[in-house]
């Protein structure tokens, strides 16, 4: 008896140590495995016309991406959220219109926040939405309010600057230098003059692939954090 007591005890200390972890607003910013394996992710959109010509892209090579949207642009183009589902990818928070957090009261930034959830969710998300800072800029208050929201941040390894005037082979060697197992890589789909985003991003994964690397979505990678 004393035995299973004991047992019980570890489960339910090891749980609290999971949700702890999940709700400690603490970013993250790459896994840790040994595997050859890596999240692409694109900010600011969806828009038009470079989401779609990122989806094209994706769907050719049968990779699954996930998009941080901002929720006034998936307001403004259900039809690419509703894409961009379909498609099998995964959808982050990036706030309603990309302000800084830092500066603003927990309740701001959770009104905020909670605002985007609601739009993903009424245009029939179900999976798990975590949260992508803009300028990847944290503070206390961010944090408690995405505790409060059971929520996980997700910022990026590094930025290869893709939204800079930048040719695409430099936006390549930008993430090139930086390749690892676990790697977030980070592009924007949003803004203007994505062309060259657009053409990285098929240099990328098809590059990568013959690497040996696969693309994974943000929540299926973390499921691999050693």
């Amino acid at each position: 008896m004393k035995s299973i007591k004991k047992l019980a005890c570890l489960a339910l200390l090891l749980l609290a140590k999971a949700s702890m972890a999940t709700t400690s607003g603490e970013p993250i910013r790459h896994v840790n495995t040994t595997e050859k394996v890596v999240a692409l992710t694109f900010d600011d959109g969806p828009d038009k016309p470079y989401t779609e010509q990122i989806l094209g892209v994706l769907d050719k090579h049968n990779v699954k991406a996930t998009f941080f949207v901002l929720g006034g642009n998936a307001k403004a183009n259900p039809d690419l959220i509703k894409k961009i589902m379909a498609s099998g990818h995964d959808l982050g928070n990036h706030t309603m219109s990309h302000q800084k957090m830092k500066g603003r009261t927990v309740e701001a930034m959770r009104n905020d926040i909670a605002s985007v959830d609601k739009i993903l969710r009424d245009l029939g998300y179900e999976k798990e939405i975590t949260f992508r800072a803009p300028f990847g800029i944290t503070s206390p208050n961010l944090k408690e309010a995405l505790q409060q929201l059971n929520k996980r941040m997700v910022l990026f390894t590094f930025l290869p600057q893709d939204w800079t005037k930048i040719s695409a082979q430099q936006i390549y060697d930008n993430v090139m230098k930086q390749m690892k197992p676990g790697l977030i890589i980070t592009l924007h789909d949003g803004g203007n003059h994505r062309e060259n985003t657009v053409k990285a991003t098929e240099m990328l994964i098809e590059n990568l692939q013959k690497q040996g690397y696969r693309f994974l979505t943000v929540s299926d990678l973390l499921k691999l954090q050693q």
